[in-house]
This record gives C-alpha cells, sequence and structure tokens, in this order.
C-alpha cells in the first residue's frame, strides 16, 4: 500500500538525505535513472542537486521540466550499481537492473515501484557552477510505502531502511545501524 499525497507533504519523504535515484524522461519516452548521493533541501517546497551538464539526467530534466527523487531501500542497493553504469540513452537503466516503473501521481516521469518513496518535481531553475549546474526543483507531489511512515507523516528511516552514500564513487552505502556493501 502506498500513501500517494500532492504539494509539500512529500518533502518529508526526504527528510533524512538519503541516497537518491533521479528518474527523468527522455525526448523518446525512454526512462532515465541516476543515482547521486548528495541534495540539498531549500525551502519546504524546494530541493537542489547539482548534476553534470552532460549527464543525460541534466537534459532530461532541463527539456522536461520534471523529474523524480526515488528513495531506495537497502533491499535494492545490489542494482543501483547497474544504474551508474554508462547505459546509452535508449536504453532504460530500469530495464538493465530489472526495476519497475510506476506512474507518476503529479508529474508525467515515472518513478521506481521498488523504492520506499518519490518525490515529484517541477523545474524551477538552475545556476551554473563550473562543469555541473545546481539545478533546482519545487514539489509537485509523490508517494511512500505506508509501512515506511512515522508518526509525524515523514521516512522512518529505520523501517524504510534508507542508504547513504558512505564511500564514493566505491559502491558502499550506510543504513540506519549497519554497512551494506553495493
Amino acid at each position: 500500500m502506498y500513501k500517494e499525497v500532492e504539494g509539500r507533504e512529500a518533502m518529508g519523504y526526504l527528510a533524512t538525505k538519503p541516497t537518491m535515484i533521479i528518474t527523468s524522461l527522455h525526448e523518446s519516452g525512454v526512462l532515465n535513472a541516476g543515482v547521486f548521493g548528495a541534495y540539498t533541501n531549500l525551502s519546504p517546497r524546494h530541493v537542489g542537486a547539482a548534476l553534470s551538464v552532460a549527464s543525460h539526467t541534466y537534459a532530461n530534466i532541463i527539456r522536461s521540466g520534471e523529474f523524480v527523487i526515488n528513495v531506495p531501500g537497502a533491499d535494492i542497493v545490489k542494482t543501483i550499481a547497474v544504474l551508474a553504469r554508462p547505459i546509452p540513452p535508449e536504453r532504460s537503466e530500469l530495464d538493465e537492473a530489472g526495476l519497475t516503473s510506476r506512474p507518476g501521481v503529479v508529474v508525467a516521469t515515472p518513478s521506481i515501484a521498488e523504492c520506499v518513496a518519490a518525490v515529484e518535481f517541477r523545474f524551477d531553475r538552475e545556476v551554473p557552477i563550473g562543469r555541473h549546474h545546481f539545478v533546482i526543483g519545487e514539489v509537485a507531489g509523490g508517494w511512500i510505502r505506508e509501512d515506511c511512515l512515522d508518526a509525524d507523516g515523514k521516512i522512518d528511516i529505520f523501517r524504510a531502511r534508507v542508504i547513504k552514500d558512505f564511500k564514493y564513487p566505491a559502491p558502499l552505502y550506510v543504513t540506519p545501524g549497519e554497512v551494506v556493501e553495493g
């Protein structure tokens, strides 16, 4: 069971700053997925992430005007390495990893069904910083597995078993109370 919401309530699903998978749509309709270890909550409605201007993720966000931050749990940590491989834009990283897409709640970009939560964003603006651009999105909605909610309507990091990059770029992640090798 999933709890779907529209608007800023979904920001509580990113309260712990876990490792994230950004999904975006290529102009051909192929679903793109990239793994990122850091983002910044800028306001109750805005998140920013530094993306390489050479990445498919960046190009898709700028063209489509939307993206989804997916929060993986430790149960799919082994498949995350597949998403980081250089996969051509005509092939979906989700297909390569054996993951399933889930339709957006508010945006057209799908999320990843195997993740514990997903927060949907509309592109707001970008700030150039060298070879990266700081891409800012405004929350549109999202979903969370109901068994991963805490009493305040935010993500429960223990039940969700969220992961955090521990040693980048090596696939080593930390969950609350354990280290998981990817």
